[in-house]
């Protein structure tokens, strides 16, 4: 009599091995009471579902990786992909975080270089489409700050974005491949990009920033005094208009609370 973990377990490796390997399936198959040939075929069909199921996760997930390679290119690549990350977890919307590495690493994606980090845009997004919702941002707090200490100020950023550099032009890249799209299919390569990813109200936006606006959000986000972010981001650019920039950012809420930077204290 074999254990329900060792039957668990031979079945796992049954469903995740290579169609041509046959040690796995046989190790299953002594246990299960049933013909082998029988045992193949529901085997077989246990596994077309399985691998469909999480082939159509990766699709929903990637759609612009879908598009660029193609959905045959996709599913062969996504096959790969479900023997080398098996999934983790019951929910679909988990899977696929390993997917821009596994891009990155394929030997049939070498010549689209950009396409690991098209992967990563998108799960950031998909990340954060599946992201529990964020407290809403309060900054009345502000109103207690005296103006001679605004310098002093740091900021807590909106958890629900997301940045990422690319030597690619991403943004480019991720709107010339979405579905309907009729403009200039033209990208420039040879630009690189810095993209903040946000959710708000239950939409996920892609944004570029400038080399200003990514050095300035990126010192904010890493508790630098606004003071200190200023003077980095006009390093980027001496006609950065700072103070506009922050109006916005509050306007919109990606700037969540304030802080003294030099007396850690928190603003209320």
């Amino acid at each position: 009599m074999h254990k329900l973990s060792d039957i668990q377990s031979r079945f796992y490796a049954a469903i995740m091995a290579e169609a041509n390997n046959l040690t796995a399936e046989n190790a299953l198959l002594e246990v299960l009471d049933e013909s082998s040939r029988r045992g193949k075929r529901r085997l077989a069909a246990y596994r077309r579902s399985i691998f469909g199921n999480l082939c159509n996760a990766l699709v929903t997930s990637y759609p612009v990786v879908s598009r660029i390679v193609g959905l045959p290119f996709f599913r062969e690549a996504a096959r790969n992909y479900i023997l080398a990350y098996p999934s983790l977890s019951g929910d679909l919307n988990d899977y696929g975080e390993h997917f821009a590495s596994f891009v990155a690493g394929y030997p049939y994606t070498q010549d689209m270089p950009y396409l690991a980090d098209v992967a990563r845009l998108e799960w950031a997004m998909q990340t954060l489409l599946n992201s529990a919702d964020a407290f809403p941002a309060d900054l009345s707090a502000l109103a207690n700050t005296p103006p001679e200490r605004y310098s002093d100020l740091s900021f807590e950023i909106d958890p629900n974005c997301a940045r990422l550099d690319s030597p690619w032009p991403l943004l480019e890249i991720w709107e010339v491949n979405q579905e309907g799209y009729m403009g200039d299919m033209q990208v420039d390569f040879t630009q690189g990009s810095s993209i903040l990813v946000r959710r708000a109200h239950g939409v996920v936006t892609v944004q570029e920033l400038s080399a200003a606006e990514a050095a300035f959000l990126d010192a904010l986000n890493n508790q630098a005094s606004l003071a200190d972010a200023a003077t980095g981001a006009l390093e980027k650019d001496a006609d950065f208009d700072f103070g506009v920039i922050l109006q916005e950012w509050i306007a919109t809420g990606l700037l969540h609370r304030a802080t003294l930077v030099s007396t850690r204290d928190t603003i209320s």
